[in-house]
């Protein structure tokens, strides 16, 4: 049945010429950015911008990079969902004998299969700028950090799952990519800010965006490492202030999961309930 599935959509997606162009976007706009970024040259003194594409830095840096286009992903599957509204797809669907949970399941096989997508197109840029630009090839120093892109392939499934369920909410594409943008700001920031600082970190955006945290750039590029008295880098954002203190990985990645998971089954119980 997975398989069966896995055809539907691919025929469905390939068959809607955005998406092909979409996609070709995603993969040019990704590697134009860490292209160009490579090219700077960074005058300061004692910082190299070299040391962004070495490993192990290279495990922090690209994965960062490559979660701001995971809201293209996002909207990438709104615009498939909600033609599928429009074209009364589903309908059609269920007529020809699928169940409206197949529904759903064919698009977590979407969603799922975007994200692998994603997964190798990052890790083939990790691997290649890596090993033009580093200097330790030792397989500490390569895989070391490898873990992190598995944290984002999480994250780009975050993104896509709350887009299925905004796609199924709305069911319209302009509406639901406006939903979608205004929920990351401001809705959910003004919703947080209600809240004790304390909880803050828990809503479910700032869960899934915490999962490829913006870099210690400055202690990153730096040519020589500046620790303080308690042993850590003197030039660690959040020592200096500039960041708050992140919750652990590990409950962070499993809450996480756990709001995918709230994704999907309000999106399960909301096409289930709702006319088609």
């Amino acid at each position: 049945m997975i398989k069966k599935l896995f055809q539907i959509e691919k025929i469905k997606a390939l068959s809607y010429p955005a998406f092909k162009t979409l996609m070709i976007i995603h993969f040019l706009l990704f590697f134009l950015v860490v292209l160009v970024v490579s090219q700077v040259q960074f005058s300061m003194s004692g910082f190299s911008i070299k040391k962004l594409y070495q490993f192990p830095n290279i495990w922090e840096f690209f994965p960062w990079v490559a979660s701001w286009f995971n809201l293209f992903l996002a909207v990438v599957v709104i615009l498939l969902v909600g033609n599928e509204f429009s074209n009364r797809t589903f309908r059609q669907n269920v007529i020809d004998g699928l169940s409206r949970n197949d529904l759903v399941r064919g698009k977590l096989i979407l969603i799922f299969s975007i994200a692998v997508y994603t997964f190798f197109i990052v890790f083939i840029a990790i691997m290649l700028f890596g090993l033009i630009n580093s200097d330790d090839y030792s397989m500490s120093a390569i895989f070391g950090k490898s873990y992190l892109l598995l944290i984002y392939f999480i994250q780009a499934l975050g993104y896509m799952s709350l887009g299925l369920l905004i796609a199924v909410i709305f069911r319209n594409n302009a509406l639901s990519i406006i939903m979608f943008i205004l929920y990351f700001f401001p809705i959910e920031p003004i919703i947080r800010w209600i809240f004790e600082s304390h909880t803050r970190r828990y809503f479910p955006i700032k869960i899934i965006s915490n999962l490829t945290p913006m870099p210690e750039f400055l202690t990153m590029t730096s040519e020589s490492t500046i620790t303080n008295s308690s042993g850590k880098s003197a030039l660690d954002l959040q020592e200096m202030g500039l960041t708050i203190e992140p919750l652990p990985v590990g409950l962070n990645v499993g809450l996480a999961v756990v709001y995918i998971i709230v994704f999907i089954a309000i999106t399960t119980y909301l096409l289930n309930r709702k006319n088609l």
